[in-house]
């Protein structure tokens, strides 16, 4: 069964939310749901690339007052 797990960036700047990201992705499994909360306001633009780049489906990108929280689903690496 797929698995949500939330990661909270609030704070950090480029490209340290993509590196979480990539940090919890390794730990994942296809299919589980990745929640990231980001206030940097280039994350969007730099996560939705990197989702790009390796195969990861973007879901849902929700605006936040700080910045925005992405949903995203792992593919198999």
């Amino acid at each position: 069964m797929a698995e949500t797990t939330r990661i909270d960036a609030k704070g950090l700047k480029c490209p340290m939310p993509v590196i979480k990201l990539q940090q919890q992705t390794r730990k994942s499994n296809a299919g589980d749901h990745l929640l990231i909360e980001c206030t940097d306001p280039g994350a969007e633009k730099d996560i939705t690339s990197w989702c790009k780049v390796n195969r990861h489906k973007v879901i849902h990108v929700q605006p936040t007052e700080t910045g925005c929280t992405i949903e995203i689903e792992v593919h198999s690496s």
